[in-house]
């Protein structure tokens, strides 16, 4: 009962940091309007290009798109098929407006990444199309 008395306390005394002046609570939510909008053209690019074209370097990966995040980076995730619960082997993330990309992941130490880094670009930049070649 004590302990459950303490957590309480805690919890109340944490409220006032999410209030507003006029009691309200409030939660700042970020606009990653823009960096959504660039991740969708990204998106769609990827799958088009790296997924459903077949292409033989990309046969083995799946994308996830984390587009709907109102708290953090929206981000694609390129994972294995068969291990799509798995730690992703490529991440894009974009922030800011104007969005910026930012990419990481084994994959970007891999033979793929000159051509995953032009491709990004080419699309980031209004590119459209399959043709971006490292």
């Amino acid at each position: 009962m004590r302990t459950v008395l303490i957590i309480a306390i805690a919890c109340l005394a944490t409220l006032p940091a999410c209030q507003r002046k006029d009691g309200v609570a409030s939660l700042r939510l970020k606009d990653n309007s823009a960096a959504v909008a660039l991740l969708q053209k990204v998106n769609t690019a990827a799958r088009e290009c790296w997924i459903k074209s077949k292409d033989k370097d990309f046969r083995k990966y799946a994308l996830i798109p984390e587009l709907d995040t109102r708290a953090g980076r929206p981000r694609i995730l390129v994972v294995e098929k068969k291990t799509a619960q798995g730690l992703p082997q490529f991440v894009i993330e974009a922030d800011g407006n104007p969005a910026k990309i930012l990419a990481y992941g084994p994959l970007g130490q891999s033979s793929l990444s000159g051509r995953i880094n032009s491709d990004i670009a080419h699309w980031a930049s209004g590119g459209t199309g399959c043709n971006a070649r490292a």
